[in-house]
């Protein structure tokens, strides 16, 4: 059971430092009232090179695609020629592989029409508080963080199965105890029990450190980034009408 607890004790130390895929690299699509957004992604000997497939790709999902390469220059993908494309590239993701090629994902957003005004759209790694930072795991699987939110359950359940079967042992062998007259075998019983018995509060100890370690986590580690559309604006401003003096709130989603 110890083994268990510290492996997956390891797997978390592990998982707070490895950097983690964004949400949207499996795959995202949304069409807007203006504009598209989608990934793609791009292989290549270097990073330019497989950001500029992974444009070019884009530009060819959308119809735009006039035979000509696409480029990206400060986050702006332009076909050579006279067509320019409104786009932007509003996250990326590189990957290495071990034959030293370099997989770039990116998430475009790209205008239905050059005159269209592009939505706002956000990439954030920030979720909003929820109660399921007090369930152990549930934030993090939430978070898109999949190893560490089993591992948190895993070291949960791990450390309660301790204390079911470290009380239950303790309490045979203080039955044991009473079950004989002989005074070696009662005081080797009362050596087991008392040994139960901290192994039991070591289990419990680290049930509560887990537990608090989770939800510290769940609320303070940042999870895979992911799309969040539009913006919530509010307005406060004073009016009157006739007799009437007050307040108008306007809240835009």
């Amino acid at each position: 059971m110890k083994k268990i607890l510290f492996f997956c004790i390891a797997i978390l130390a592990y998982n707070a430092v490895k950097a983690q895929a964004p949400q949207w690299k499996s795959g995202y699509f949304k069409e807007l009232d203006n504009s598209y957004i989608e990934t793609a992604f791009g292989r290549a000997k270097s990073v330019d090179d497989a950001r500029n497939k992974a444009a070019t790709e884009i530009i060819k999902r959308r119809d735009m695609a006039t035979g000509a390469s696409a480029t990206v220059v400060n986050g702006t993908v332009t076909v050579s020629g006279n067509v320019v494309v409104k786009s932007r590239i509003l996250d990326e993701y590189v990957e290495r592989n071990d034959y030293g090629e370099y997989t770039v994902y990116v998430l475009a957003q790209t205008a239905k029409h050059p005159d269209n005004t592009l939505e706002l759209v956000t990439v954030t790694d920030q979720y909003p508080f929820s109660a399921r930072v007090f369930v152990p795991g549930m934030q993090q699987l939430y978070k898109g963080q999949k190893a560490k939110g089993i591992m948190f359950i895993a070291a949960e359940v791990a450390c309660v199965g301790g204390i079911v079967v470290s009380e239950s042992l303790r309490a045979s062998n203080v039955n044991l105890i009473n079950s004989t007259h002989n005074a070696q075998q009662r005081a080797q019983y009362t050596d087991n029990a008392n040994m139960w018995q901290n192994v039991r509060n070591g289990f419990i100890a680290a049930t509560a450190a887990v537990y608090v370690w989770n939800v510290v986590d769940a609320l303070a580690s940042k999870g895979a980034r992911y799309v969040k559309l539009g913006s919530t604006q509010f307005a406060l401003a004073p009016y009157a009408n006739g007799e009437t003096v007050g307040f108008a709130m306007n809240v835009k989603f």
